[in-house]
């Protein structure tokens, strides 16, 4: 007697299947946030005012994806797909005191805790920026 849930099904098509659900598994990218709705507006608010094309401080501009990615005078800002080792995470995590902290108190509006792992959760799903999106500093 053979086993009825299983009869009809050729006795192949049960790994196809399978290998067809990992293959599609492994294409699979992780989703960021989205840049122009929901990190572009953090980066506008908190860094682009001190870090653009008129006033690049730390030789660091934030305002392009091409300067962002290149980084400042001291190091590499984003390492998509590592955010605890990029220098962006590590100076918003600073305490506000702190010299390195950014941004520095009263320049701009410090990101808080949902805006941060929304920073870090883009930098871990790689970063994405759009071609052509050219921050703009915020006014708040």
């Amino acid at each position: 007697m053979g086993d009825p849930l299983h009869d009809d099904i050729p006795p192949m098509k049960p790994i196809i299947t399978l290998l067809s659900l990992a293959a599609l598994t492994c294409s699979v990218r992780a989703e960021g946030p989205d840049f122009v709705k929901e990190i572009a507006p953090i980066l506008e608010a908190s860094c682009v005012k001190c870090h653009c094309e008129a006033k690049a401080k730390g030789k660091l501009r934030m305002d392009t994806k091409e300067m962002a990615m290149k980084g400042g005078k001291d190091n590499k800002l984003i390492l998509p797909g590592k955010p605890d080792e990029s220098a962006l995470i590590k100076v918003l995590l600073l305490d506000p005191a702190e010299d390195e902290a950014m941004p520095p108190e009263g320049k701009a509006p410090r990101p808080e805790a949902a805006q941060i792992e929304l920073l870090k959760k883009w930098i871990a799903a790689g970063a994405e920026w759009p071609e052509g999106v050219v921050l703009k500093a915020s006014e708040k």
